[in-house]
């Protein structure tokens, strides 16, 4: 009788090792040309630069994104979804300071993660402009209030419904711009 319940305790205990294993994140793909930039005006276009499988986000990281190294936030971790990052290059009116001779036009880079499940619907989306240069970093943060939505190429973003994580009023907690999402 006791080898018997020796035998059941390791089976449960190998079992529960390998159920609680999880898969390493693989990139299947991975762009690192740079672009372009769209002009004033023109439709942002959100390039494809990473996909992974086996991944999600590093919620502890994009919750705290103050915390954190900005490029690091929006890496993908072990988990089991479809992990995409599209980074949009755009021409946009810079800050140039009353009296200041600087540029009134600068090159922007946001930044677009979104993760799927296995049927390619939309199950979370963060967005960040890169070159965002005030304090709090986590009120350019835009997390997606989506559902039932399948990620698809042309896809606008403003289906994403993304809406800031943390903002002072209404008037300013969703994401104005358009932009199509390039997976091809």
């Amino acid at each position: 009788m006791r080898k018997i319940h020796t035998a059941i305790f390791l089976f449960l205990m190998t079992l529960g090792q390998i159920s609680c294993q999880t898969k390493e994140v693989k990139i299947v793909f991975e762009n690192n040309s740079v672009e372009n930039p769209t002009e004033l005006n023109e439709t942002q276009k959100y390039i494809l630069k990473k996909k992974s499988i086996n991944s999600d986000f590093d919620y502890s990281k994009l919750d705290n994104i103050d915390n954190y190294a900005i490029s690091e936030s929006f890496e993908p971790i072990s988990g089991e979804f479809t992990y995409y990052q599209f980074i949009s290059t755009y021409k946009g009116h810079a800050y140039v300071a009353p009296g200041d001779s600087g540029e009134r036009f600068k090159t922007f880079h946001d930044i677009l993660i979104i993760k799927t499940n296995q049927n390619n619907k939309v199950v979370d989306a963060y967005q960040f402009t890169m070159e965002w240069a005030e304090i709090p970093f986590q009120y350019d943060v835009y997390k997606s209030k989506t559902e039932n939505l399948i990620l698809a190429d042309n896809l606008d973003i403003k289906s994403l419904n993304l809406n800031r994580t943390e903002y002072w009023n209404d008037r300013d907690k969703l994401f104005k711009q358009s932009g199509i999402i390039k997976l091809k």
